[in-house]
């Protein structure tokens, strides 16, 4: 192939290309149909279709494809209550290890600051106040789970 050649070409792809541009840029492609005035008399169809566009609707909503179960959501779509900020977990009790009664066989401890209880309360090994589980009563130390929390509390003692 020479230069000429390659030259004709490409001015023959570039002329084609030019009058599909301006037949596009001037002429629809699709014909364009002015609706009749709405005067006019119109024409009532007399056959019903059998196929109803709601029904469809109302069949995807009634068996949702995008769950397991078949069934719509029980939780209804509130925009107004994602945008508002969740409410802060209760806060953990600071529990405070008063003392401890210890008589070998079944141990009591004095603890300060558990929920709904004003002053120290009387608590044993096994009880449960509040959502707080007395796991253990040792010599030492007292520990209590609840709250995705464990507390290891061990007597205050002040003069140390």
């Amino acid at each position: 192939m020479n230069v000429r050649s390659i030259n004709a070409a490409f001015l023959a792809t570039a002329s084609l290309g030019l009058a599909l541009g301006v037949r596009l840029a001037a002429w629809p492609l699709v014909r364009v149909v002015v609706p009749p005035s709405a005067s006019a008399p119109v024409m009532a169809s007399t056959a019903v279709s059998q196929l109803q566009p709601d029904s469809l609707v109302h069949l995807l909503v009634a068996r949702d494809p995008f769950r397991v179960t078949g069934r719509p959501s029980n939780v209804v779509y509130d925009p107004v209550r994602l945008s508002q900020p969740a409410t802060p977990p209760a806060p953990k009790p600071a529990l405070v290890l008063v003392g401890i009664v210890w008589d070998g066989r079944d141990p009591t401890a004095l603890v300060d600051g558990l929920p709904g209880a004003d002053g120290p309360r009387p608590v044993r090994s096994g009880e449960t106040i509040a959502g707080l589980h007395v796991k253990a009563i040792k010599r030492d130390r007292v520990v209590i789970t609840g709250l995705d929390t464990t507390w290891t509390l061990t007597v205050r003692e002040p003069w140390r």
